[in-house]
């Protein structure tokens, strides 16, 4: 039996990436285990133990690395979802055990690009109130009541999936779809929606980088909702690169 025991919390395309290449790499020296909120969905094929749900905060995590016998923990959610981040943090903190953080690059804005960065989505939601045009709406939707109350903005919401309830905005449609998109595609819902503003997070990756072309290509502006605080620990942004931070880190 291995005497090294990996979590991988789950969220982002290379979280799935990673626990594959780790099985690989390291076979049974290494017993992996990913884990999924349950929002995003999982991975069902993949060649390890995956676990779906919570934790209960900090002090469940501690708890299920601590009964578990995790030696080692990677976080490779996505870049917003910062609480369970910092339970990560607090818990590799509390137990002593190597942590890690699999960060995608951010997007950053190219010639041509007309955006705004902004701290939080309370501030893009007033800068969408001043801009006064029709918008697209990326940021999925538990944050969508920040834009509650502009009435007078036409809003287009991109989903997943058909919302169970109505959103809780004023003047708005939904348009379902999954990534990845093409820039092709994204230029024709820019043009057949008449789209003139984007609201984005800085989420980074491949999947829904066409839209930012795409605005870019149709000029149209961009709201661009910048990442939460790091952690302070120690980062990658591919999976091999925390291949070789396993194998630094006693694996």
């Amino acid at each position: 039996m291995p005497n090294k025991k990996l979590l991988i919390l789950g969220g982002i395309g290379e979280a799935a990436q990673l626990a594959q290449q780790v099985v690989d790499v390291f076979g049974n020296k290494l017993e992996v285990v990913i884990s999924y909120a349950g929002v995003t969905g999982h991975q069902p094929d993949l060649p390890c133990e995956i676990r779906v749900g919570g934790f209960g905060g900090a002090s469940g995590l501690i708890n299920y690395l601590k009964e578990n016998n995790f030696t080692h923990l990677i976080d490779a959610t996505h870049p917003f979802a910062d609480k369970i981040s910092m339970h990560a943090y607090v818990a590799a903190q509390d137990l002593e055990i190597p942590f890690l953080i699999l960060w995608r690059d951010e997007w950053r804005a190219q010639i041509g690009d007309r955006w705004l960065d902004v701290p939080d989505m309370e501030e893009a939601a007033r800068q969408v109130a001043a801009f006064g045009v029709k918008t697209f709406l990326t940021i999925g939707v538990k944050e969508l009541s920040a834009f509650d109350g502009i009435a007078d903005v036409a809003m287009v919401v991109r989903l997943m999936n058909e919302p169970a309830q109505k959103l809780p905005l004023a003047n708005y449609e939904c348009v379902i779809a999954r990534p990845p998109f093409s820039v092709e595609a994204e230029r024709e819902l820019i043009r057949e929606k008449q789209i003139r503003l984007l609201v984005s997070k800085n989420s980074g990756g491949d999947a829904t980088r066409a839209k930012l072309e795409a605005a870019r290509l149709e000029g149209v502006s961009v709201i661009m909702i910048q990442r939460p605080p790091q952690e302070p620990t120690d980062y990658v942004n591919h999976p091999r690169e925390a291949i070789q931070w396993l194998n630094m880190h006693g694996v």
